[in-house]
Protein backbone atom coordinates (compact mmCIF):
# COMPACT_ATOMS: atom_id res chain seq x y z
CA UNK A 1 0.00 0.00 0.00
CA UNK A 2 2.88 2.34 0.85
CA UNK A 3 4.49 1.65 -2.51
CA UNK A 4 1.26 2.51 -4.36
CA UNK A 5 0.95 5.78 -2.41
CA UNK A 6 4.48 6.75 -3.46
CA UNK A 7 3.89 5.90 -7.12
CA UNK A 8 0.67 7.93 -7.44
CA UNK A 9 2.19 11.24 -6.24
CA UNK A 10 5.18 10.65 -8.50
CA UNK A 11 2.92 10.15 -11.50
CA UNK A 12 0.94 13.25 -10.57
CA UNK A 13 4.12 15.28 -10.22
CA UNK A 14 5.47 14.07 -13.56
CA UNK A 15 2.19 14.94 -15.30
CA UNK A 16 2.16 18.38 -13.70
CA UNK A 17 5.75 19.09 -14.74
CA UNK A 18 4.97 18.02 -18.32
CA UNK A 19 1.90 20.29 -18.50
CA UNK A 20 3.77 23.26 -17.04
CA UNK A 21 6.62 22.66 -19.46
CA UNK A 22 4.29 22.60 -22.43
CA UNK A 23 2.27 25.63 -21.27
CA UNK A 24 4.63 28.26 -22.76
CA UNK A 25 4.46 26.50 -26.12
CA UNK A 26 0.68 26.72 -26.07
CA UNK A 27 0.79 30.37 -25.07
CA UNK A 28 3.40 31.20 -27.71
CA UNK A 29 1.35 29.44 -30.38
CA UNK A 30 -1.77 31.40 -29.46
CA UNK A 31 0.18 34.65 -29.23
CA UNK A 32 1.60 34.10 -32.71
CA UNK A 33 -1.85 33.47 -34.14
CA UNK A 34 -3.41 36.54 -32.58
CA UNK A 35 -0.59 39.10 -32.65
CA UNK A 36 0.38 39.09 -36.32
CA UNK A 37 -0.53 42.02 -38.56
CA UNK A 38 0.34 43.03 -42.12
CA UNK A 39 1.54 46.43 -43.27
CA UNK A 40 2.64 48.01 -46.53
CA UNK A 41 6.15 49.35 -46.62
CA UNK A 42 9.23 50.24 -48.63
CA UNK A 43 12.93 50.75 -48.27
CA UNK A 44 15.53 52.77 -50.16
CA UNK A 45 18.33 50.24 -50.21
CA UNK A 46 18.89 49.19 -53.83
CA UNK A 47 20.53 45.86 -54.60
CA UNK A 48 21.58 44.13 -57.80
CA UNK A 49 18.11 42.56 -58.05
CA UNK A 50 15.98 45.54 -57.05
CA UNK A 51 15.21 49.08 -58.11
CA UNK A 52 16.06 52.24 -56.21
CA UNK A 53 12.99 51.73 -54.02
CA UNK A 54 11.69 48.30 -52.98
CA UNK A 55 8.00 48.01 -52.10
CA UNK A 56 6.91 45.25 -49.73
CA UNK A 57 4.11 43.59 -47.80
CA UNK A 58 5.38 43.03 -44.26
CA UNK A 59 4.21 40.48 -41.70
CA UNK A 60 4.75 42.00 -38.26
CA UNK A 61 4.51 40.84 -34.67
CA UNK A 62 2.08 43.43 -33.31
CA UNK A 63 3.35 42.97 -29.74
CA UNK A 64 7.04 43.57 -30.44
CA UNK A 65 6.92 45.41 -33.78
CA UNK A 66 9.42 42.91 -35.18
CA UNK A 67 9.23 42.11 -38.90
CA UNK A 68 8.49 38.39 -39.16
CA UNK A 69 8.58 38.08 -42.95
CA UNK A 70 8.32 40.19 -46.08
CA UNK A 71 7.33 39.79 -49.72
CA UNK A 72 8.18 42.17 -52.53
CA UNK A 73 5.36 43.84 -54.46
CA UNK A 74 5.37 46.19 -57.45
CA UNK A 75 5.01 49.94 -57.16
CA UNK A 76 1.64 49.65 -58.93
CA UNK A 77 0.36 47.09 -56.41
CA UNK A 78 1.67 49.16 -53.52
CA UNK A 79 -0.43 52.12 -54.68
CA UNK A 80 -3.49 49.99 -55.45
CA UNK A 81 -3.32 48.25 -52.08
CA UNK A 82 -2.89 51.56 -50.28
CA UNK A 83 -5.82 53.09 -52.17
CA UNK A 84 -8.01 50.09 -51.40
CA UNK A 85 -8.53 49.27 -55.07
CA UNK A 86 -7.52 45.67 -54.41
CA UNK A 87 -8.25 43.78 -51.22
CA UNK A 88 -5.08 42.71 -49.42
CA UNK A 89 -3.88 41.60 -46.00
CA UNK A 90 -2.58 45.07 -45.09
CA UNK A 91 -5.83 46.79 -46.07
CA UNK A 92 -8.70 44.27 -45.81
CA UNK A 93 -11.30 47.04 -45.41
CA UNK A 94 -10.06 48.68 -48.63
CA UNK A 95 -9.51 52.12 -47.12
CA UNK A 96 -7.87 54.82 -49.24
CA UNK A 97 -4.90 55.59 -47.00
CA UNK A 98 -3.76 58.38 -49.32
CA UNK A 99 -7.12 60.11 -49.20
CA UNK A 100 -7.20 59.83 -45.40
CA UNK A 101 -4.17 62.10 -45.12
CA UNK A 102 -5.23 64.39 -47.98
CA UNK A 103 -2.97 63.11 -50.77
CA UNK A 104 -4.13 62.97 -54.38
CA UNK A 105 -2.89 59.71 -55.83
CA UNK A 106 -4.57 58.44 -58.99
CA UNK A 107 -4.14 56.24 -62.05
CA UNK A 108 -3.82 56.49 -65.80
CA UNK A 109 -4.16 53.80 -68.44
CA UNK A 110 -1.53 52.80 -70.92
CA UNK A 111 -1.56 54.45 -74.31
CA UNK A 112 -4.63 53.25 -76.31
CA UNK A 113 -3.92 50.38 -78.69
CA UNK A 114 -4.82 50.56 -82.39
CA UNK A 115 -6.15 47.23 -83.71
CA UNK A 116 -7.71 46.79 -87.11
CA UNK A 117 -8.48 50.47 -87.43
CA UNK A 118 -10.19 50.53 -83.98
CA UNK A 119 -8.75 52.15 -80.86
CA UNK A 120 -8.88 50.11 -77.66
CA UNK A 121 -7.99 51.03 -74.09
CA UNK A 122 -6.91 48.02 -72.07
CA UNK A 123 -8.31 48.28 -68.55
CA UNK A 124 -6.54 45.30 -66.99
CA UNK A 125 -4.98 46.09 -63.62
CA UNK A 126 -1.47 45.33 -64.85
CA UNK A 127 -1.86 48.02 -67.50
CA UNK A 128 -2.66 50.72 -64.95
CA UNK A 129 0.06 53.16 -63.95
CA UNK A 130 0.08 55.24 -60.77
CA UNK A 131 0.21 59.03 -60.77
CA UNK A 132 1.48 59.40 -57.24
CA UNK A 133 4.07 62.10 -56.64
CA UNK A 134 5.06 61.12 -53.07
CA UNK A 135 5.73 57.55 -54.23
CA UNK A 136 7.83 58.83 -57.10
CA UNK A 137 9.77 61.11 -54.73
CA UNK A 138 10.75 58.49 -52.14
CA UNK A 139 14.29 58.18 -53.53
CA UNK A 140 14.90 61.89 -52.81
CA UNK A 141 15.05 61.16 -49.08
CA UNK A 142 18.34 59.29 -49.55
CA UNK A 143 20.02 60.85 -52.59
CA UNK A 144 20.94 64.37 -53.70
CA UNK A 145 21.03 63.16 -57.33
CA UNK A 146 19.18 60.15 -58.70
CA UNK A 147 21.53 57.14 -58.49
CA UNK A 148 21.15 56.34 -62.18
CA UNK A 149 23.56 59.21 -62.88
CA UNK A 150 27.28 58.52 -62.77
CA UNK A 151 29.47 60.19 -60.17
CA UNK A 152 30.85 62.64 -62.70
CA UNK A 153 27.52 63.69 -64.24
CA UNK A 154 27.57 67.42 -64.97
CA UNK A 155 24.03 68.01 -66.26
CA UNK A 156 21.19 66.84 -64.03
CA UNK A 157 17.63 68.18 -64.48
CA UNK A 158 15.78 69.51 -61.44
CA UNK A 159 13.37 66.54 -61.34
CA UNK A 160 16.36 64.22 -60.83
CA UNK A 161 17.76 66.18 -57.89
CA UNK A 162 16.92 64.84 -54.45
CA UNK A 163 16.72 66.35 -50.97
CA UNK A 164 19.56 64.51 -49.26
CA UNK A 165 22.48 66.56 -47.92
CA UNK A 166 24.91 64.02 -49.38
CA UNK A 167 25.26 62.30 -52.74
CA UNK A 168 24.47 58.74 -51.56
CA UNK A 169 22.83 59.03 -48.14
CA UNK A 170 21.25 61.62 -45.87
CA UNK A 171 23.22 63.52 -43.25
CA UNK A 172 23.24 62.42 -39.63
CA UNK A 173 20.72 65.15 -38.76
CA UNK A 174 18.42 64.05 -41.59
CA UNK A 175 18.68 60.42 -40.46
CA UNK A 176 17.78 61.37 -36.90
CA UNK A 177 14.83 63.41 -38.16
CA UNK A 178 13.51 60.48 -40.21
CA UNK A 179 13.28 58.42 -37.04
CA UNK A 180 9.96 60.13 -36.32
CA UNK A 181 8.62 58.08 -39.24
CA UNK A 182 9.60 54.76 -37.66
CA UNK A 183 13.12 53.97 -38.91
CA UNK A 184 16.53 54.03 -37.26
CA UNK A 185 18.63 54.07 -40.45
CA UNK A 186 17.81 55.09 -44.02
CA UNK A 187 18.12 51.48 -45.21
CA UNK A 188 15.41 50.28 -42.79
CA UNK A 189 11.85 49.52 -43.87
CA UNK A 190 9.41 52.40 -43.61
CA UNK A 191 6.00 50.88 -42.95
CA UNK A 192 2.54 51.29 -41.48
CA UNK A 193 0.52 54.50 -40.96
CA UNK A 194 3.67 56.59 -40.54
CA UNK A 195 4.59 56.23 -44.21
CA UNK A 196 1.44 58.09 -45.19
CA UNK A 197 2.25 60.85 -42.70
CA UNK A 198 5.64 61.02 -44.42
CA UNK A 199 4.03 61.14 -47.87
CA UNK A 200 1.84 64.04 -46.76
CA UNK A 201 4.83 65.96 -45.39
CA UNK A 202 6.78 65.31 -48.58
CA UNK A 203 4.17 67.33 -50.49
CA UNK A 204 4.84 70.43 -48.38
CA UNK A 205 7.52 72.74 -49.88
CA UNK A 206 8.33 74.08 -46.39
CA UNK A 207 8.98 70.54 -45.17
CA UNK A 208 11.24 69.84 -48.15
CA UNK A 209 13.19 73.03 -47.47
CA UNK A 210 13.56 72.14 -43.80
CA UNK A 211 14.73 68.61 -44.61
CA UNK A 212 17.32 69.87 -47.09
CA UNK A 213 18.80 72.18 -44.50
CA UNK A 214 19.40 69.41 -41.94
CA UNK A 215 23.16 69.05 -42.33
Amino acid sequence: MTVIKKIIPNLYLSTLIFCVGMFPLCINSQTTNFSVKYELGFNINPTASSGTVTFVMLKINSLTGEIVSKSNITEENFVMYAKGLLKNSANPERIDFFKEVGIDCGYILDVPILRGGMTYVDTLWEDMRPICLPVWDIWKLRYSIHPRYSKGASIVPDEDRGWSANRWRPSYAQTVYLQKYGVNQIQDYFHGPKIFELFKDMQNPDWIGMYRELN
